[in-house]
């Protein structure tokens, strides 16, 4: 009889984490489904608006990059930008866009990164670099 607090407690524990699991995994998925609508207009809408043109755009749940850009003009964008302000998701498409013209880190990049976000957004492109190294790529949340 004494065991019996012991396991019940140790039920509910083992429930509730069930619980918390089941829920996290229906948070992703409409996470992603709203990744999966908003991030592709979006990209589409500041392409046009800026004259970029890609060739394909795909919504993953990457652990460590917010987006990448092949040497393709594919674009690949973290479903994660959903948890952060629009002005950063819009960043990250904006760096991701900027690519399809240079193709690298360079000083040519930055220059009309910089050019993009200041116009769009009405903050430097050295700001917003500072502020999306404060959330984690995976999780979204912010870094202590």
């Amino acid at each position: 009889m004494t065991h019996l607090p012991f396991l019940d407690r140790i039920g509910r524990i083992l429930i509730m984490r069930r619980l918390n699991r089941s829920a996290r995994r229906r948070d992703w998925t409409e996470i992603s489904k709203e990744a999966h609508t908003w991030l592709p207009a979006r990209t589409a809408g500041l392409a046009s608006k800026y004259g970029f043109s890609y060739n394909r755009i795909a919504i993953k749940h990457n652990k460590t990059n917010w987006g990448s850009c092949s040497s393709k003009h594919n674009i690949n964008l973290n479903m994660t930008l959903m948890l952060l302000p629009v002005y950063l998701r819009d960043y990250v498409i904006l760096h991701e866009l900027s690519h399809l013209q240079v193709f690298n880190h360079g000083a040519p990049f930055h220059k009309l990164l910089d050019k993009l976000c200041l116009e769009h957004i009405g903050r430097s492109e050295k700001l917003l670099r500072k502020e999306i190294r404060g959330y984690h790529a995976y999780s979204g949340e912010k870094i202590a």
